[in-house]
């Protein structure tokens, strides 16, 4: 019966042996020792029809495998479903999200398993024992942000697991990748379109113990290259991508592909994963992509090519969208804070001129009370109480200007002549007021004057004038100090113009016209720079040359345009200057190098003799036709 026993054990345990040679067999990937899991194999189904290319161009959630730095790629919240049914009932299934942000980079979360089941357990004699489940899993969580230089960084923190019931064991161990992206800047031919990406994938391997042995998935170095190559203008193009592989255990591997894209609708791929022949292609439609590919990654042919399914879904709106909705809501939000602080400073204007005009009531200043009051109801309408002291101020004044009236009616000889200066008063008088209401300042002055013409020794109308003549004095003090404002600001034509108000009202002011005279020289003087460049630019030296003259002529001490002029006299090069004998002869050896299309070289040298002949028509001439023929040459 031990003699039994003891061989049941033998084979039990050789099965055991067996089973897991078998998954470690399952779980060689790319050549690698037994170490490496078949999660190390990658998920989607776009990076497989690329022959696993995918470390420069991962842009989708399976760059938590592939670049976590290509999570700053994802323009909007993604999540991907991938589906490889690898053999005899073992699946290998990935889910991944990725939610971008506008300032704080993005953040992805996967899920990966590889399973099979219903392994038979069979004894020596071919008797059925049970069955027994293997699984493998990986969860990721990961993180990008763009750098300095334009370099998009990622990291993924990974939770690996194994279970295998036979043994009835589980292991667990965390990991860590890391990845860069970097996409030149640089617009040259060798670099227009071009990606670069690096991931160190198991920076921190994760260690797992199922049974007795503890082991550790090996480093792995991907360097990845990809480019882009449009085609037409229909939105098409082809990406080129080139992968560079290394680990503990294999020297290196080449892995690249290309894919062609027409119109942001449909791909067609080809890739070559390590030698092995793969392809796929997918369909866009509105938020949904579906990708397929077909291929095994299996150097040692020890299982056949499967096909790969993956359904991305695009939810909400892209960074771009978020953009400018945030723009927008900027936008929004500065126009409140203006028009909060216009709010603010409304009620301040309204607050003051208030004050003033109840003072002013109280010390029997009826018109000037009246033109604060007035000054309220111009930015508030309804104020009930500025509507109701305006009354009162109205009120005041007109029966203080009819009682001096009546007054004077009943002190004057001729009652008729009286009666009509009254009238004449009282009609000017009311013209000045809606001339007064209205800013228009002269025409008010010029109406108060008529009337005082008439009654001269009138309080009222006296203090009408005075009134009229602070609310001038207080109307052109704000338009000089928005002038000054906008032409500290650079904005000459507006500050011209407001100081041309001011100086409407205030003719006989002398600062007032200096100071239009200087703004107005500013202005002049821009114009003719502008002018003078425009022309500069055109090949026009001497119309160029003229304003710029004219410029330096209305501001001496100006270094710029001293420069300009320096710089359009060499354009012009109108001086036919004599040559020494060693310089005429280098000139003549520029030339024999420019027939000779050595265009550089020529160049060179008339430049040097430019230096000493700064002014020489034919050293500019000469100058201009070589830089033209090197532009050309290369075009």
């Amino acid at each position: 019966m031990k003699t039994r026993n003891k061989i049941f054990q033998t084979m039990l345990l050789g099965l055991v042996i067996q089973a897991v040679v078998a998954m470690s067999l399952m779980a060689q990937s790319e050549g690698e020792h037994g170490t490496t899991m078949n999660l190390s194999w990658g998920s989607g189904a776009r990076a497989m029809g690329l022959g696993r290319a995918y470390t420069a161009l991962a842009n989708d959630p399976s760059a938590l495998f592939w670049n976590p730095a290509g999570l700053e790629n994802v323009q909007q919240i993604t999540f991907t479903l991938f589906h490889n049914q690898i053999f005899e009932g073992t699946t290998y299934d990935f889910f991944g999200l990725v939610y971008p942000t506008l300032n704080y980079g993005s953040v992805g979360f996967g899920y990966a398993r590889l399973g099979t089941g219903d392994i038979p357990i069979r004894t020596r004699y071919n008797e059925l024992q049970g069955n027994a489940n293997y699984e493998e899993s990986e969860l990721y969580i990961s993180y990008a942000k763009t750098l300095p230089f334009h370099i998009l960084g990622g990291v993924t923190f990974k939770i690996r697991r194994q279970q295998f019931t036979l043994i009835n064991q589980t292991a667990t161990g965390m990991g860590l990748d890391i990845g860069f992206i970097y996409r030149p800047t640089v617009d040259h031919v060798l670099l227009r379109n071009t990606t670069l990406g690096f991931n160190y994938r198991n920076f921190v391997s994760p260690s797992l113990k199922l049974g007795t042995v503890t082991e550790s998935e090996p480093y792995n170095l991907n360097f990845g290259y990809a480019r882009y190559f449009p085609i037409g203008e229909g939105g098409g193009g082809i990406n080129f991508v080139l992968d560079y592989r290394k680990n503990r255990y294999v020297s290196g591997s080449i892995h690249t592909g290309a894919e062609y894209l027409f119109r942001n609708i449909g791909t067609i791929r080809l890739g070559f994963d390590n030698g092995h022949l793969a392809f796929g292609g997918g369909v866009k439609y509105s938020f949904l992509e579906i990708d397929y590919s077909f291929g095994s990654v299996a150097d040692n042919g020890a299982f056949p090519a499967t096909h790969r399914f993956s359904v991305t879904f695009h939810i909400g709106k892209t960074r771009e969208e978020l953009i400018l909705i945030a723009e927008e809501k900027r936008k929004q939000r500065e126009r409140e804070l203006v028009e909060k602080t216009k709010e603010e400073e409304r009620k301040q204007f309204i607050a003051e001129h208030l004050q003033k005009g109840q003072e002013f009531l109280q010390n029997h200043q009826y018109f000037d009370a009246y033109v604060e009051f007035q000054q309220v109801i111009s930015v508030d309408p309804f104020n009930k109480t500025a509507n109701a002291l305006l009354d009162s101020a109205d009120q005041m004044i007109k029966l203080e200007l009819e009682k001096r009236q009546q007054e004077a009616i009943a002190k004057a000889v001729d009652k008729e002549l009286a009666r009509e200066n009254k009238k004449f008063v009282d009609f000017h008088m009311e013209k000045g007021r809606l001339f007064l209401e209205k800013n228009q300042f002269t025409d008010a002055l010029m109406e108060f004057n008529l009337a005082l013409e008439r009654a001269p020794d009138d309080p009222t109308i006296q203090d009408a004038i005075a009134t009229t003549k602070r609310r001038l004095e207080e109307q052109v003090r704000k338009l000089v100090k928005s002038g000054r404002e906008e032409f500290q600001k650079g904005n000459y034509s507006n500050a011209l113009r407001i100081l041309s108000e001011a100086l409407v009202l205030a003719p006989d002011n002398p600062q007032l016209k200096e100071e239009i005279n200087t703004l107005a020289n500013r202005i002049k003087l821009q114009q003719y720079v502008q002018k003078g460049l425009q022309l500069y630019d055109l090949g026009e030296y001497e119309q160029a040359l003229s304003l710029f003259e004219e410029a330096l002529r209305m501001d001496p001490t100006n270094q710029q345009l001293k420069q300009y002029i320096e710089r359009t006299k060499r354009g012009l090069g109108t001086v036919e200057v004599e040559m020494d004998q060693e310089a005429e002869r280098q000139y003549y050896k520029g030339v024999d190098l420019f027939l000779a299309g050595r265009y550089q070289e020529a160049l060179e040298i008339w430049k040097e003799l430019q230096k000493k002949y700064p002014y020489s028509k034919k050293l500019q001439d000469n100058i201009r036709s070589a830089e033209e023929r090197l532009r050309r040459t290369k075009e």
